[in-house]
């Protein structure tokens, strides 16, 4: 006897008619699923349950049926839907009637129970199988929202679930979202072709229309067509949606290349745009110091500088910070202040190289630890095994069916394991590269002490040998000012807005005269 049902999904903009077959089902070998009559046992051992109290409860009946998990799914009961739906799975084999369905709709349950790691596994299972144009076309919207708004296992979703396979039969929204990341999989392996062809059918205008184009200004960049990159770049910050990072990537993007172009002012312009989170703008503060010290407005760099004494910025990695500093107090003669700066960075950064010279692991490094973990690819992955310990910490807390217990207590604690063998060895290369920059910016402060004593000497000979001394001549505003004094507290919306006061000392020996007398 076949029955019809009609359910609409929140994502899905019209009802789906599809046949339920046969409530009744036996014990099938070969089912994807486990059993949830046999995890029992170990849910409950795990839960501290003896073997005794385990045969006291009531045993799940064998049949199960599909119409009865979708009707709590559709009653919003996603604990019984997906109880019911993974004992359907269990019973049964791919190629049985409703399978499809009911593998769908216990990703969809899974999901509403905040299991997401858990619902990308099913779903992208699902499409890989490619059952039905209109599941996997609902299944890849899904899994779209999902890389937009949660960390997720990007092996999983991206490379097996969309990269490996070909979705030409699907019309659906998500298609810019398969053809980005399929073009974006064939350009990382050389096939510059392919990727084109994914690409070209991607709408224009789109979010993923925008990706594309600033990953086309990145590839120009690597081939050396700077003015190309430029043009796109601009394009994108025109086009792309406000508050996106997407829009601030190619902002800071478009800075570098014009500082690198000597386009200082429009550099500091672009930087001002960015609309991240101040507190997380270290690095767009530091970059913007260097523009400013580039124009010659040295007081404005060093209270770009000074933002960085706010707590907001206390576990940041600034070894230029000390570096610029120094430079600064140099180029006014303020020798004292510039080597105490240099060691200063010593003192930060001194516990740090001495763990990179002995060889210690990353963990050990806690100051430069903090550091990688900040770092995107890091921070992604981070955010994920964050992700898995809380969802798998629920799992007993939100459940109470052993077998669904069973299930994902086995599916989180393999994934817990494997990616974090995976964030180890992330680690391990960027702790390597981070190393190598470390000591880099180490060479540089003892570079920076020498060229401090030498223009000291060459400083004091260009005042008393120079038949005469150019004078020091400083502009008053018409308008009056009025400074207020630091009282010493840090405010986030300010912290881009300081100005420091520099009196220039380079016509005055007192301080440093007496190493010539």
């Amino acid at each position: 006897m076949m029955r019809l049902f009609i359910f609409t999904v929140l994502f899905v903009p019209a009802a789906v008619v599809f046949g339920a077959g046969s409530a009744e089902a036996a014990t099938k070998p070969g089912s994807l699923y486990p059993n949830p009559a046999k995890p029992a046992m170990a849910a409950g051992q795990a839960a501290g349950q003896t073997p005794a109290a385990e045969e006291k409860m009531p045993p799940r009946e064998s049949a199960t049926s599909f119409a009865q998990g979708y009707t709590y799914y559709a009653d919003k009961d996603y604990k019984d839907a997906a109880q019911e739906l993974l004992a359907f799975l269990s019973e049964h084999t791919p190629d049985d009637q409703d399978y499809e369905w009911a593998e769908f709709f216990f990703g969809l349950s899974l999901r509403e129970l905040g299991f997401s790691h858990a619902a990308v596994d099913t779903l992208t299972h699902v499409v890989t199988r490619k059952p039905n144009p209109k599941i996997v076309g609902y299944t890849l919207e899904l899994l779209e929202t999902i890389s937009r708004t949660r960390p997720f296992d990007r092996d999983l979703l991206i490379h097996r679930g969309v990269c490996d396979q070909s979705y030409g039969f699907v019309d659906s929204a998500a298609t810019d979202f398969v053809h980005y990341y399929q073009g974006e999989y064939d350009w990382e392996h050389g096939l510059f072709e392919w990727g084109d062809e994914h690409f070209s059918q991607i709408r224009s205008g789109t979010y993923y229309y925008n990706k594309y184009q600033f990953k086309k200004a990145l590839r120009s960049l690597f081939e050396g067509k700077t003015d190309e990159a430029i043009a796109l770049l601009k394009q994108i910050i025109v086009n792309a949606q406000d508050g996106t990072a997407l829009k601030d990537d190619a902002r800071k993007t478009l800075a570098r290349l014009y500082y690198e172009k000597g386009g200082f002012d429009k550099a500091d312009l672009l930087y001002q745009q960015i609309e991240m989170n101040i507190v997380e703008q270290a690095l767009t503060l530091m970059e913007r110091a260097w523009a400013h010290y580039r124009m010659g407005n040295a007081e404005r760099a060093m209270g770009l500088l000074y933002s960085f004494e706010a707590p907001s910025y206390a576990n940041s990695f600034t070894p230029e910070f000390y570096i610029l500093k120094s430079f600064i107090y140099k180029d006014v003669c303020h020798y004292g202040k510039a080597m105490n700066t240099l060691t200063l960075f010593k003192e930060r950064y001194g516990t740090a190289l001495e763990n990179i010279y002995d060889r210690q692991p990353p963990q050990e490094n806690k100051a430069m630890l903090l550091v990688i973990l900040n770092k995107p690819r890091v921070k992604r992955m981070w955010h994920f095994v964050n992700l898995l310990d809380n969802e798998h910490t629920r799992v007993e807390k939100a459940l109470k069916d052993p077998g669904l217990i069973a299930y994902l207590d086995k599916l989180y604690a393999l994934k817990k394991e494997e990616v974090k063998d995976r964030f180890r060895v992330l680690i391990r290369d960027e702790y390597e590269k981070m190393a190598d920059q470390m000591l880099r910016f180490e060479e540089d402060a003892h570079l920076m002490e020498y060229e401090i004593g030498i223009d000291m000497y060459q400083r004091v000979y260009d005042y008393h040998y120079s038949e005469k001394a150019e004078e020091e001549e400083r502009a008053d505003d018409d308008l009056p000012k009025v400074v207020y004094e630091f009282q010493g507290e840090f405010w986030n919306d300010e912290l881009d807005d300081y100005k420091v006061t520099l009196p220039n000392k380079c016509r005055n020996t007192e301080e440093w005269d007496i190493f010539f007398k």
